[in-house]
């Protein structure tokens, strides 16, 4: 079995983190978020991966390579224009033909038992099996139905919550049979959701459901993305493998230099080579990429900052984000929430 993993996006609703880099590859406690993905398929016994790609390509590839160094087999598939998500699908048949396939949205984060979903898809025989999960405010999302059977009935798209007789959404995590891609044209923009999906139901085909009760989530905002650390290192979303080195705990890299006085209290992310001044104070949730400087008496709570940021004297900061080479000065006021994009000055 193989799998896909659609990271063509461009992360516009987390701007400013993402006009530099892909936002499968930001920073998630540390680890670029595509590897929590792959590791949840190494789990599940998949280790030949296609990145369907278009926004900056050579940043995804010189992560990730060709997988070896995290014992899988990657290839990447360029959408020089987009295709929408079962285009990209298409776009990768080359290297998964003949093949049973997962495909994954690579913005998810989610604890779906893959192997369970697969035996699920395997029993029913189904052609496609979409993986679900159960959500506590319906209204946001597009709901989809099952019969007695777990087959889909119908798709039902942001309802009120009259109209919400269901609480299953679409988790961004599909199983294809390689019949899939005769229903896929080739090189046009073609929608899962708006044109594959409902051709499946109108064709009456086994088109299944897999529904979960656990974690998911979709990191696609900034505040999505800040508080999908507090939800790692708080263990909400269980990591695992070589991941789990850095939750729940103080995580400490090498060569960080802290001063006398400094309080440090986990669950909190300190990298390799940080520096931390006299009085300063690390509180729970708080990331500190690699080589950040916090300045004396400065307080970093619930934040990420990525590497190379530097922080000034008597700051605060508190559900924030920082992204790379950033610069904070000296007894600067910063509210809650702000998010700044590489090499900002506050």
């Amino acid at each position: 079995m193989k799998a896909i993993i659609l990271v063509g996006g461009q992360g516009t609703r987390m701007h400013p983190l993402t006009h530099n880099i892909p936002k499968n590859i930001v920073p998630l406690c540390g680890t670029p978020f595509l590897t929590y993905q792959i590791e949840r398929l190494k789990e599940a016994g998949v280790t030949e991966i296609v990145f369907s790609v278009g926004f900056r390509p050579d940043d995804i590839k010189k992560v990730y390579g060709n997988g070896k160094h995290l014992k899988v087999k990657i290839d990447y598939a360029l959408e020089t224009e987009p295709l929408g998500t079962a285009g990209a699908v298409k776009n990768c048949e080359k290297y998964v033909k003949g093949s049973t396939v997962f495909v994954l949205n690579g913005d998810i984060l989610t604890d779906i038992p893959l192997k369970k979903m697969i035996a699920f898809h395997k029993k029913n025989k189904n052609l496609a099996t979409l993986g679900l999960v159960r959500v506590d405010d319906p209204t946001a999302y597009g709901l989809v139905l099952l019969d007695e059977k777990s087959r889909i009935t119908r798709f039902l798209e942001k309802p009120t919550i009259q109209e919400a007789i269901t609480d299953t959404i679409n988790a961004g995590v599909y199983i294809f049979e390689p019949g899939i891609f005769d229903a896929i044209p080739a090189g046009v923009n073609y929608s899962s959701e708006r044109a594959l999906f409902p051709g499946l139901l109108e064709a009456k085909a086994a088109f299944g459901g897999f529904v979960w009760k656990g974690y998911w989530q979709d990191i696609g905002t900034a505040r999505k993305y800040l508080t999908t650390h507090w939800d790692v290192m708080n263990g909400a979303f269980p990591v695992f493998g070589p991941l789990k080195k850095r939750a729940g705990k103080l995580h400490v890299g090498k060569g960080v230099k802290i001063a006398k006085g400094v309080v440090l209290l986990g669950p909190a992310i300190i990298e390799d080579g940080c520096v931390i001044a006299e009085g300063a104070q690390i509180l729970p949730y708080a990331v500190l990429g690699k080589k950040c400087v916090i300045g004396k008496n400065s307080i970093v709570s619930k934040s990420v900052l990525w590497d190379g940021v530097k922080v000034g004297s008597g700051v605060r900061l508190e559900e924030v984000v920082l992204g790379r080479q950033c610069e904070v000065q000296d007894n600067a006021e910063v509210p809650k929430d702000t998010v700044r994009g590489d090499n900002s000055r506050i």
